[in-house]
């Protein structure tokens, strides 16, 4: 089917609805996740589609797609640092840590960059599968039921409304199954269908598919004939609201957490909605005593009493940066007030008083009701350093045991093997953030299983951590935060247990602005560690969650200035690092004055191997570019020191042929050689082409030993070549 080529225009076409059905896939995962920046994908899917369209060769195409891709995960993850030495660095690292985690099969330690750096490759993939569809096979009949398919599933299962992009798709689709008929018929007739013509037929298509889509678009939407099938799914699947006998459960917030344990019923009550731009994780409370089944609070908490001014939600007040905002409105009335990480203010209606414990967080309606509630809380949420994180140790927390006895306590009976665990986790790492990154990553790698049934419930001398770490390895959020907090503990690492919701369903209202469901479903415990020097921080040990720590990957800042606060510190370094820079200047006098004047950071290896890459591709872009000049005389140079024979000519012929169809001069489809050699020369004026013709079907057709100077005609092979290159 590949022998047929297809005209260039048309290529254009195809690629061009190729393009628009592809996004189609993208769409959704801008409206359904917090994805941003979807515009650099749209990007990448274009230029990996331009390269194919163009023939641009792998050579050229790898290497600028490669830069495509890192410079977008900079500019994305990296903004401060976008295009600077210290950017590549952190690329670098951040991908030899990610291989490291998918060797050790970390799975849920990976970072977002390197997750987004997959999924450009799955683009690439696909833009070539794309192209393989189109040229090779010239049907793209499983793509376009994919995209149906993948768009009905978003629509049914999703807050995402897919019915005009269905009808896009759908006009795209069959218009490519249209265009793409003839070309499949003429591949196995192996005939080409002048242009024209070609256009002439797909006409009354394109005329049927736009009045179709003017029909779809005015005429009124009937209701749907079946009932939606999600809730029987659910039902089928066993995630209803069923239970199953004694000791179950109802999903949602309780205040009791003395005995956990056992499984849940579901429950897809909405609880609040949220209207904030980021997922957040919505905090209640946090308790400090584990008694070997649960968790009570077990200390004073002071009480701060809170009146909020009414202000009005809509007004449109410019927050100060660089605070954030989120409005919450409480459906199913709550004791507890949640708040995202990072609230600085919280803003209700006029006259209404809460307290807020310092101790365990909560923010409680003073008159000790739950409540339902519209509220705006203004919150900065909150950022770590890498660098601060692992420079943690454990001998600033040995100072304050006494005011963190309460995050530290373990019960009388506690299991030494779960300290045993602990220790062998944190054995080898150096700071308490690492330490407590161990036991975060412990789970997901050791065979544990998030499930809401059949969950154990400990028996009366058997601690609750313990069941689970080392006998069922099967529980839901509580098993594993509470099973981090203990471990945590066990090692001198203070600790507490954190309670509310998880960020809920992302959804768009009638303005398409973004908005949190969160249902019963997603009440969650998590952790929070202390870490000296900067606060508690929250972590999640819990499989198939990724929690909300934002941290600030500057890394190798950090190590670039342990290394020149060491020399400070160490006076018997002083000395050497004197002679370091003398040494330095040293080498500066003698260095040539046209480097000196070059800044040290363009002298960097990967400064340098950015520039010569950007060289080499631009060169290799102008060559390419260039081709139709320079790749004739090439082939005329290389002809020169070849024997002259029937063999070498007929090589060259071919090549003579490929050569006049480059430059214009076309073989229409049906027409003899020799026809073709005639009307080359009526348009040059000679009769160049028809001898060469005559002499080449003189060796085709048998007589390749007859009496033929080919001397003379490599000369009229090299003059045309030349002579056409121009």
């Amino acid at each position: 089917m590949k022998d047929v080529r297809i005209d260039k225009w048309v290529l254009v076409l195809l690629y061009t609805l190729a393009f628009f059905m592809t996004i189609e896939w993208l769409k959704p995962v801008e409206e359904l996740t917090d994805t941003g920046h979807i515009i650099l994908f749209y990007g990448f899917v274009g230029l990996a589609l331009m390269f194919g369209l163009l023939r641009v060769p792998g050579w050229i195409g790898v290497p600028v797609k490669v830069i495509y891709i890192v410079l977008s995960l900079q500019y994305v993850f990296l903004e401060k640092e976008w295009l600077s030495v210290e950017a590549l660095k952190m690329t670098v690292i951040d991908m030899q840590q990610n291989f490291a985690f998918i060797w050790s099969g970390e799975w849920m330690s990976i970072s977002y960059m390197f997750r987004t750096g997959l999924f450009f490759i799955l683009l690439w993939m696909l833009c070539y599968l794309i192209r393989y569809w189109i040229e090779y096979r010239k049907s793209v009949l499983l793509f376009f039921g994919m995209t149906v398919i993948f768009l009905s599933v978003v629509d049914t299962f999703t807050p995402f409304d897919a019915s005009f992009a269905i009808l896009r798709v759908m006009i795209i689709g069959l218009l490519l199954l249209g265009i793409l008929f003839p070309l499949r018929l003429s591949a196995k007739t192996k005939t080409q269908l002048p242009i024209s013509s070609y256009f002439k037929i797909i006409a009354p298509l394109v005329g049927m598919l736009l009045f179709v889509a003017i029909v779809a678009i005015l005429v009124p939407i009937k209701e749907p004939a079946w009932p939606d099938p999600v809730p029987f799914i659910r039902s089928a699947a066993g995630l209803g609201d069923s239970g199953n006998g004694e000791g179950v459960s109802k999903v949602g917030y309780d205040p009791d957490d003395t005995q956990l344990g056992g499984p849940f019923k579901q429950d897809d009550s909405v609880v609040f909605e949220a209207y904030v731009d980021s997922r957040q994780y919505w905090k209640m409370e946090t308790k400090n005593t584990y008694t070997s089944k649960g968790w009570i609070q077990s200390s004073e908490n002071w009480v701060f009493e809170y009146q909020r001014h009414y202000t009005n939600l809509m007004d449109g007040q410019v927050l100060v940066p660089p605070r954030e905002s989120a409005d919450i409105e409480i459906y199913e009335p709550l004791p507890i007030i949640p708040y995202p990480y990072g609230t600085e203010e919280l803003k209700t209606t006029e006259g209404f008083y809460y307290d807020e414990e310092l101790d365990t967080g909560k923010l409680t309606p003073n008159s000790g009701e739950p409540v339902e509630l519209k509220y705006r809380t203004e919150f900065v949420p909150p950022e770590y350093s890498l660098k601060e994180l692992r420079a943690t140790d454990m001998a600033s927390l040995d100072s304050m045991k006494f005011e963190m006895d309460e995050y530290l306590s373990l019960p009388e009976e506690f299991p030494e093997r779960v300290r045993d665990l602990a220790e062998e986790l944190t054995a080898n790492a150096p700071s308490v953030y690492e330490k407590a990154q161990a036991i975060e990553r412990y789970f997901a790698r050791s065979g544990f299983v998030y499930s809401r049934d059949k969950v154990a419930v400990p028996e009366e001398d058997e601690d609750y951590v313990d069941q689970f770490l080392f006998e069922t390895k099967r529980g839901y959020c509580d098993n594993f935060s509470t099973s981090m907090v203990v471990m945590l503990r066990s090692v001198g690492i203070p600790a507490r247990w954190v309670k509310g919701f998880a960020p809920g369903e992302l959804k768009r209202d009638d303005n398409k602005e973004k908005f949190y469901t969160v249902t019963n479903n997603q009440a969650h415990s998590w952790v929070e560690a202390y870490m000296p020097g900067i606060g508690w921080m929250p972590f999640e040990p819990t499989i198939g969650f990724n929690g909300v720590s934002n941290v600030n990957f500057d890394i190798e800042v950090a190590e670039d200035d342990v290394k020149e606060q060491e020399l400070i510190k160490r006076p018997e370094n002083k000395k050497k690092q004197e002679q370091e820079k003398q040494a330095a200047k040293r080498k500066n006098a003698q260095e040539p004055w046209l480097l000196r004047i070059i800044p040290e950071w363009l002298r960097s290896w990967t400064v340098v191997s950015v520039i010569v890459g950007g060289a080499i591709a631009l060169v290799g872009i102008g060559l390419y570019a260039t081709r139709k000049k320079w790749l004739p005389r090439l082939v005329v140079r290389s002809g020169r020191s070849k024997s002259e024979s029937w063999e070498t000519f007929a090589i060259q012929y071919e090549q003579l042929l490929k050569h006049l169809n480059r430059v214009g001069l076309k073989k229409p489809a049906g027409m003899t050689l020799s026809t073709y050699a005639k009307e080359v020369d009526r348009m040059r004026g000679d009769d160049k082409m028809s001898t060469l013709t005559a002499a080449y079907e003189t060796g085709l057709y048998g007589q390749s030993e007859a009496n033929l100077n080919w001397t003379e005609l490599r000369k009229m092979w090299e003059d045309l070549i030349i002579e056409t290159t121009g």
